[in-house]
């Protein structure tokens, strides 16, 4: 005869299986309920829920009961299942202690050692199911000085300081530390390079670490012709106009097939949220097994001004503020660095005068970024150098950097075949 256990009480099985249902329909509501859904979550079908997970990690079709029916809101049903979890937890920590409270020979010393342990247990539990975790400046020592170690021994063996992904732009990188973790704003004036920039960074990152390209500008129809086309050499513009070189673009197109696998472009849309951004994330960084990404917003105020769960809010400015802040926890959550595009207003950015501005005033109107972000890019003309027509000479200035120095770095920009190089020294 089975014992009674107080944790029973906190288990639906009808809630399990419709939860489970709706991920098995929708493979896509696994990456965006991974976080909601800890270890442990599901008590009456544990051996169902890893069989469908494996087979969604594995991209094969999992299969259920034709009887179970599908929840109609994952997401709460989700938190529901999480919820029950932290109450199965608490529901046996009770129990161990009230069997220890019923044993004479435990000190009453000793059970109030144990309650402070259960306690602590449970506690740490919770905050692991949690969003955002609460984290002692104490329990980060160890962190730091394993990461220092790992990073020095990476050092001593390839003579090569440990970096973030790559820019491709070694002087920048040499600044930045590559990119790092956190919100990294790329600003300038309309065709100053910025979405050429970025994606050549994407093309760089790619064989490092998978790419999720977020596009309200160019479809990616667009954006995939210019990556082709800055690896043929050729203007984009003649292939427009059916004049193109079509052996070098083959050879483009070769030459970009491996990085095209790891770099996945989203046409944005007002309907597109921050967390299905980060369930394909997920989804790309298991693919390719990778702990890391690269995601590049192209552009911040497009997104902002057309998202449907900012539209709440009365002005642009506090929408672009809200929108970077998601940006910034998105790159903690997933340990990667974001890249966001921006605009700048017109008087600060000297639209009129073709300059730009590497002032981070310019960012004013579109909301206090110079406080969300991390790192903040200006892409601008160079005021002092000339190139050779149709090179342009510009600018690339680190106007913050919370990771170490500021600086600029000087580039020669080729909007006739979409390139961005340093300048030889």
């Amino acid at each position: 005869m089975k014992g009674y256990r107080l944790a029973d009480e906190f288990v639906e099985s009808e809630l399990e299986r419709s939860v489970i249902a709706a991920v098995a329909r929708t493979p896509s509501l696994y990456w965006e309920l991974l976080d909601t859904l800890p270890a442990g979550a599901f008590a009456a079908e544990p051996e169902t829920w890893e069989r469908v997970a494996r087979a969604i990690e594995t991209e094969t079709t999992p299969e259920l009961p034709d009887e179970w029916e599908p929840a109609s809101d994952a997401q709460g049903d989700a938190q529901r299942l999480a919820d029950l979890f932290q109450r199965r937890l608490l529901a046996d920590a009770q129990e161990r202690l009230a069997q220890a409270l019923h044993n004479a020979d435990t000190p009453a010393s000793r059970l109030a050692t144990m309650l402070e342990e259960e306690a602590a247990g449970v506690q740490a539990a919770i905050r692991e199911t949690a969003s955002g975790r609460l984290s002692w400046a104490s329990e980060l020592l160890g962190d730091v000085l394993r990461d220092a170690e790992e990073r020095a021994r990476a050092l001593k063996e390839t003579g090569k300081p440990t970096l973030g992904l790559p820019t491709g732009i070694p002087k920048l990188d040499a600044k930045l530390g590559g990119l790092q973790e956190g919100l990294t704003i790329l600003a300038g004036a309309p065709g100053v390079g910025k979405t050429t920039f970025a994606l050549q960074l994407a093309g760089v990152v790619a064989p490092t670490a998978p790419v999720i390209y977020v596009s309200f500008e160019n479809s990616p129809r667009n954006l995939a012709t210019k990556a082709i086309c800055a690896r043929a050499g050729v203007n984009p513009l003649d292939v427009q106009r059916g004049s193109a070189d079509l052996g070098k673009l083959r050879d483009g197109a070769r030459l970009w097939q491996p990085l095209a696998e790891r770099i996945a472009i989203i046409e944005g849309t007002q309907a597109l949220t921050v967390a299905q951004v980060r369930a394909m994330a997920l989804r790309a960084m298991n693919r390719h097994q990778s702990k890391q990404c690269l995601i590049v917003v192209d552009y911040l105020q497009l997104w902002a001004k057309a998202s449907q769960e900012l539209r709440g809010m009365a002005t642009v400015r506090e929408r672009v503020e809200t929108m970077a802040t998601m940006l910034r926890e998105l790159s903690t959550r997933l340990k990667s660095p974001v890249v966001a595009l921006a605009s700048q207003n017109r008087a600060q950015g000297d639209y009129d005068g073709k300059k730009g501005s590497d002032n981070m005033a310019s960012l004013k109107e579109s909301g206090d970024l110079e406080y969300s972000a991390d790192v903040i890019l200006f892409l601008t003309p160079a005021k002092e150098r000339s190139a050779v027509s149709p090179a342009r000479a510009v600018d690339i200035s680190i106007a913050k950097n919370r990771n170490g120095d500021t600086g600029r770095v000087e580039l020669v920009f080729r909007p006739d075949v979409g390139t961005l190089l340093e300048v030889a020294r």
